[in-house]
């Protein structure tokens, strides 16, 4: 990647970046700063270019820079991006700041046990992880670090990292604060949203310093908890979808929408099955020291 970034010098690039975590929130500030009028978002959410320890696979995310930056095609005051596993990679925050300096940061965070729950929860819907029970998943991590008990149809491998990446993240937020600098970064808890997401929504445009009187009349809930209908075609999209994607844009450049329409129709919305009482409480052991760390960082 950063071979290539001088490519872009002269180009419009980005100059926010919602970092993660998954499952805090992020699809609810992409989709609402994305409709500010000093805002562009591209319709590509997460395009996961930077964290280059990201392991990935399938052909996912291999953006070349010049196909990176073609997606950021606006002169408006404030242009991001989301891709929510920067905040899992040891290497993101450097590859951004050596590509532009200038950028905002905003970091997405809560209840960590409840975090790594939804996070394979998640996995589960999209296909990345195929061991539906939990507890059975994160007796794999060890196996998985170790390239071993892989999903073939996984796209990015360190999603199934689930205790690690909880475990990294004081590490790996100090790294976005050492390069961008505290008055650079942006904390929003997910409980917040869920209590008062006007004082966020706002609280979030004053620190990009733009107009914050925008008003949103009514916000919903994005990217409630689901499931799917049919584990076959969910295996089908995604086998299949980033291939077709990619057939689809030599022809056209945009998007149809198709293979989001089909993942629409075979999706439900659900309440997680509740933790079994041992479990969470030995996740909340095992998270207890990097819950202090992070509430010490974000004050």
């Amino acid at each position: 990647i950063l071979n290539n970034l001088f490519l872009a010098d002269k180009m419009k690039k980005p100059n926010l970046f919602i970092v993660g975590a998954p499952k805090c929130g992020t699809t609810f500030l992409y989709h609402y700063l994305k409709q500010h009028p000093e805002i562009f978002f591209p319709d590509f959410k997460e395009p996961h270019f930077f964290g280059s320890d990201l392991i990935r696979k399938n052909g996912a995310y291999d953006l070349n820079v010049n196909n990176y930056q073609n997606l950021f095609n606006s002169d408006k005051k404030i242009i991001g991006e989301a891709s929510s596993f920067y905040i899992f990679s040891k290497t993101a925050a450097k590859e951004i700041y050596n590509f532009n300096p200038n950028s905002k940061i905003i970091i997405m965070l809560r209840d960590l046990v409840d975090l790594v729950y939804s996070m394979h929860s998640q996995f589960v819907f999209s296909g990345d992880e195929i061991i539906e029970d939990f507890k059975e998943a994160l007796d794999l991590e060890d196996d998985r670090l170790n390239g071993i008990k892989i999903p073939n149809q996984t796209t990015v491998v360190n999603k199934l990292f689930y205790t690690k990446n909880i475990l990294d993240l004081p590490k790996n937020i100090n790294y976005f604060i050492n390069y961008f600098k505290r008055e650079n970064i942006h904390f929003i808890l997910l409980d917040d949203i869920k209590n008062n997401p006007e004082k966020v929504y706002s609280k979030a445009l004053t620190f990009l310093n733009v107009d914050s009187t925008i008003n949103i009349s009514n916000f919903k809930i994005i990217n409630k908890n689901k499931s799917y209908k049919s584990k076959f075609i969910r295996n089908f999209i995604k086998k299949y979808s980033i291939g077709l994607g990619k057939l689809r844009s030599r022809f056209i450049k945009q998007p149809l929408g198709i293979v989001k329409s089909i993942e629409s129709l075979n999706k439900k919305e659900q309440d997680r099955e509740i933790m079994s009482i041992d479990l969470k409480k030995s996740l909340i052991n095992q998270f207890s020291e990097v819950d202090i760390a992070i509430k010490k960082i974000i004050n």
